[in-house]
């Protein structure tokens, strides 16, 4: 190494089971500790740049993860409220009970796959490609309420989205006991 690169390195203290684990994945990639670190560093600042932390980027990856592992797709808004609205006139019923089950599942994964499934339901509500502008989840002892509010959604797509949410709380666990849904704005409240 160069006295020119060496100078203008800095001495950065972190915890010594921190490094040990980022030693190991460094090994594991084949890197050497230093180019991994500095890789590291490098997509910090370039979320940075992005008006994002790393930690939100992770989270939202996480979510896109679950998406990915349950199958789903990414639609045009469109071409997805076409088919919507063509399907929900001829079997709505039937097209209601998919997405319930489809809830369902996704509750099912969730409780398998995060500690805190309610949390992570409430990030897939909020980043995971919804069309929802607001999603707000209040959480006591005795009840969970969401709202959700959407200037895109169609009134078939907001009772969709409300018959997901209902499946997904229903394998966490939770009882409905209220439900408002009008166009773009969905409001449930459960209980344990």
């Amino acid at each position: 190494m160069s006295k020119e690169r060496s100078r203008n390195q800095k001495l950065i203290r972190a915890p010594a089971d921190l490094v040990s684990k980022l030693n190991e994945a460094a090994n594991r990639e084949g890197k050497t500790f230093y180019s991994y670190v500095s890789e590291i560093f490098e997509q910090a600042v370039r979320a940075y740049e992005m008006n994002h932390s790393l930690k939100e980027i992770i989270d939202n990856y996480e979510i896109l993860e679950v998406h990915k592992e349950a199958g789903a797709i990414f639609t045009p808004r469109d071409i997805l409220d076409h088919l919507i609205k063509k399907t929900y006139q001829e079997d709505g019923k039937s097209l209601q009970q998919l997405w319930y089950q489809t809830g369902k599942w996704y509750g099912i994964y969730l409780k398998e796959k995060f500690e805190d499934s309610l949390q992570a339901f409430h990030r897939l509500l909020k980043e995971g490609r919804w069309d929802l502008n607001q999603v707000f989840m209040k959480r006591n002892q005795k009840t969970i309420e969401f709202r959700c509010v959407s200037a895109f959604i169609s009134q078939e797509r907001t009772t969709l989205i409300k018959k997901f949410i209902e499946g997904a709380m229903h394998s966490l666990g939770y009882k409905t006991q209220e439900t408002e849904c009008f166009k773009g704005i969905i409001r449930l409240k459960f209980s344990p």
